[in-house]
């Protein structure tokens, strides 16, 4: 009798509390704003390549800024896809707005796509953003 008493115990503090995904978490705001800013540092460095001259690896001119341009319509495509997974509450979906992400800052070459897709992959696995996504009013 004791024994089956603790297990119980211990299984419901390891489950998620079911009103803990009522609203959005931190973390899955972070993910959000990881995103948007990679937006806005892709028009900066279309910006820098087409009007400045900037020159990074070799990469300079309009051929890099047509490749800034590609990269931030194709950023601006799966963070529609990473808006509406999160207002649909669709985890799977999210996932794969962001590799849709990944992929698109490995055919640019943009470490800082790799470093955001890094960190918000992992945030998907969090407590808070799990419980969110479980959450069905």
């Amino acid at each position: 009798m004791r024994r089956t008493k603790h297990l119980r115990e211990t299984t419901t503090m390891t489950t998620l509390d079911p009103q803990l995904g009522a609203t959005k978490p931190i973390l899955l705001r972070v993910i959000f704003l990881l995103n948007a800013l990679k937006i806005l540092l892709t028009v900066g460095f279309f910006v820098a390549f087409k009007f400045y001259g900037l020159s990074v690896h070799g990469l300079e001119g309009d051929s890099a800024a047509n490749l800034m341009l590609l990269a931030l319509g194709g950023y601006v495509l799966a963070f529609a896809g990473l808006v509406r997974s999160i207002l649909k509450r669709h985890m799977l979906g999210l996932r794969i707005a962001l590799l849709a992400d990944l992929g698109i800052s490995l055919y640019v070459g943009a470490p800082i796509g790799f470093l955001t897709f890094a960190i918000s992959m992992a945030l998907t696995f969090s407590a808070p953003v799990r419980a969110f996504f479980a959450y069905r009013a």
